[in-house]
């Protein structure tokens, strides 16, 4: 067993580091404030943080509509592309309220793929993106 550790450590100093990169094929690109998969990601993490926390509102998110691009990238220093998206999101009940969604490049697991954040107006209650949602109504 030592042997054997100590071959691997030896190759690793001698083998150059690209060689033990993965191969790993982009196949989530950055996505529109329109998109699909971003509405899908935004109902999935809010009814189940409503199932988990907040089950007393028995709010249920059903879609999110008049999806719009609000900015774009406001801090030219950074090398995170960003998107800053307003719409309206719509619950079971016909409610509807406010949201604001932000995407960003490289902001998933591991910096791999997208990510977003949202706050619907009124709903925030440990006020995570501000009163207002103004974090992310850039």
């Amino acid at each position: 067993m030592k042997k054997l550790l100590a071959s691997v450590l030896f190759l690793s100093l001698i083998t150059p580091a690209h060689s033990f990169s993965l191969k790993l094929k982009k196949e989530d690109p950055f996505p529109a404030c329109s998109s699909p998969d971003v509405v899908e990601r935004i109902l999935k993490r809010f009814n189940k943080t409503e199932e988990i926390y907040w089950e007393k509102r028995r709010l249920v998110l059903t879609t999110v509509k008049n999806r719009h691009i609000h900015s774009e990238n406001p801090f030219k220093e950074s090398q995170i592309n960003r998107r800053y998206c307003h719409g309206d999101a719509v619950f079971e009940n016909g409610k509807k309220r406010r949201i604001h969604f932000l995407i960003e490049e490289g902001a998933g697991f591991a910096g791999y793929t997208w990510n977003v954040e949202y706050c619907i107006h009124g709903l925030d209650p440990w006020k995570y993106h501000d009163s207002y949602c103004r974090v992310l109504s850039q």
